[in-house]
């Protein structure tokens, strides 16, 4: 790898990574978080109001492999409640335009973050808003 075709391939995806993070921290910052309750931090929110489902609902991003090849990182969605078990339904959104059909997630407590796929796809973001939330019984469908 001393080659410098080799040397400027590795600069070129060193640099393309770079870019994309700090196109997701650019848009982080401009995109409204009353919109779907998320912050782009790898960090989940918590809680404080016990009466609203949604409340508990911590949306996180994750870089991986299957999302930089859109310059984009894995949008999840977790539930930070102690006890209780949740059900999601979410509509997913590229660019302006949502997606055909909602989402329904069954999220127990305690369990790893559900992905929910690249936040954005084709240049155009993607984004998931939360329709309705509520606390179900574990073994409910």
């Amino acid at each position: 790898m001393n080659s410098a075709p080799a040397r400027l391939a590795i600069a070129a995806l060193v640099l393309g990574m770079a870019a994309t993070l700090a196109t997701s921290v650019a848009s982080a910052a401009a995109e409204p978080a009353a919109t779907d309750r998320s912050t782009p931090q790898a960090k989940m929110d918590t809680a404080s109001n016990q009466d609203d489902p949604r409340d508990y609902l911590a949306f996180s991003n994750i870089f991986t492999s299957d999302c930089m090849m859109h310059r984009a990182e894995l949008r999840q969605i977790a539930n930070t409640h102690p006890d209780q078990t949740i059900r999601v339904v979410l509509w997913n959104y590229t660019g302006k335009t949502r997606s055909q059909g909602s989402s329904t997630k069954i999220l127990a407590p305690d369990s790893e973050p559900e992905p929910l796929g690249c936040d954005g796809t084709a240049g155009l973001k993607r984004r998931w808003e939360i329709e309705s939330a509520e606390f179900v019984d574990a073994d409910s469908p």
